[in-house]
C-alpha cells in the first residue's frame, strides 16, 4: 500500500533533486523513494555489518580454526588444473 506524506525541504536541497529529476526522467516521487531505499539497504547492511563484528568479537576464531580453513583452502587449491581461473 502507499501513502502520502507531505515533506519539508531545504532550498538547495530541492534544486539538486530537481536536476537529477531532469537528468534521470523520475518523478519526485520515484526519486526520493529510490533515494530513500538506497538509504535504508546501506543502512541494513551497515546493521548486518556491526552484529557480525560483535558476533565475531565474542567468538573469533582459534588456530585450529585457522588451520582447517587453510587446510581446505590448499586442497581447493590443488584440484586446479594449471592457469584455470579460479
Amino acid at each position: 500500500m502507499t501513502k502520502k506524506i507531505a515533506m519539508s525541504l531545504d532550498d538547495e536541497l530541492l534544486v539538486e533533486i530537481e536536476r537529477v529529476r531532469g537528468r534521470t526522467g523520475e518523478s519526485r516521487s520515484a526519486l526520493i523513494r529510490r533515494a530513500l531505499e538506497q538509504l535504508l539497504d546501506r543502512e541494513r547492511l551497515q546493521q548486518q555489518a556491526r552484529e557480525y563484528r560483535a558476533r565475531y568479537r565474542s567468538r573469533p576464531e582459534s588456530a585450529p580454526d585457522v588451520a582447517a580453513a587453510l587446510a581446505q583452502t590448499q586442497a581447493a587449491w590443488a584440484t586446479l588444473e594449471e592457469g584455470e581461473a579460479w
